[in-house]
């Protein structure tokens, strides 16, 4: 049975990078966005390592992103949002930077970017949650809900380019067999799962 190894991970090969936090022993919401957002990119940028040069900026179908694409998606909201979070003088926000063609580029990127992530969760208070922030014309967002969106966004991306590298087997090679609640409870006379596809 494929188990979704790459789900959530610290970032890989990299000795300055900061432990999650235990989520068995998460003691505030802070410490839940940090593991969301830093903690996932270090999903994006595991499954983006296995992903080969060749197959970077391909997909199964036209309607679905490649790993390029979810990648440089992933980049620029994270830099978007910390620039509205950080720089609340909005007349000096600036467009994201350019973004690179290449993968190893790309994933140094993201693991950049997810420690500043790390550290501005780790900068805040629990009190400051409850700020305000002016990130669109006529608009102001919580704090908490800047954190919630990167947090939203990150998972999303993460399970997209896992589903790339499943199609491609790179998370194993024997058919789609996740753990499901009858089988795990042992119910008898349930229908199977996955059925049969056709």
């Amino acid at each position: 049975m494929r188990l979704h190894k790459g789900m959530i991970s610290p970032m890989p090969d990299d000795h300055t990078a900061v432990a999650n936090p235990d989520f068995e022993r998460l003691q505030n919401e802070l410490e839940v966005f940090e593991l969301m957002t830093a903690g996932y990119v270090g999903s994006i940028v595991r499954a983006a390592s296995l992903i080969p040069d060749d197959k970077w900026n391909w997909s199964f179908s036209e309607r679905t992103p490649t790993a390029k694409e979810i990648c440089e998606h992933a980049f620029v909201w994270l830099w978007c949002d910390r620039q509205q979070l950080c720089v609340l003088d909005r007349s000096l926000h600036r467009p994201t930077p350019d973004l690179p063609s290449d993968r190893e580029t790309m994933i140094q990127m993201l693991k950049a970017e997810a420690q500043e992530w790390r550290n501005l969760v780790r900068s805040l208070t629990l009190e400051q949650l409850q700020e305000e922030r002016e990130p669109w014309e006529g608009e102001t967002r919580l704090v908490r809900s800047f954190l919630f969106h990167m947090g939203q966004h990150i998972i999303y991306k993460a399970g997209q380019i896992w589903m790339l590298a499943f199609d491609l087997g790179l998370d194993g090679p024997e058919p789609y067999d996740a753990p499901f609640p009858n089988r795990i409870y042992g119910f008898k006379d349930t229908p199977p799962w996955p059925a049969p596809r056709g």
